[in-house]
């Protein structure tokens, strides 16, 4: 931010410096505090390594994969049905 030195230890101009304001109008995402000790995370679920987020992240990545399979064969099941008739 103005006048201070983040992360990427380039001293800003302004609001952001000139890397971020590039990163910004391309679509960077914005880092969000963690829910618990505050730390700048980019994840959407807000929760850093150390507070829980890589358990967390492995948990939804699990999900999705039974989701999509339950998907797949549900799919297969509606494609096998429409065909007897």
């Amino acid at each position: 931010m103005r006048n201070r030195k983040e992360n990427c230890g380039k001293s800003c101009v302004g609001a952001y410096c000139r890397q971020h304001n590039y990163q910004l109008k391309k679509g960077m995402k914005i880092p969000s505090p963690c829910v618990i000790c505050g730390v700048r995370v980019l994840c959407d679920y807000r929760l850093c390594v150390s507070c829980g987020g890589s358990a967390l992240k492995h948990r939804l990545i699990r999900k999705r994969k039974k989701a999509k399979k339950t998907f797949e064969l549900v799919l297969l099941e509606l494609k096998s049905t429409v065909l007897e008739k």
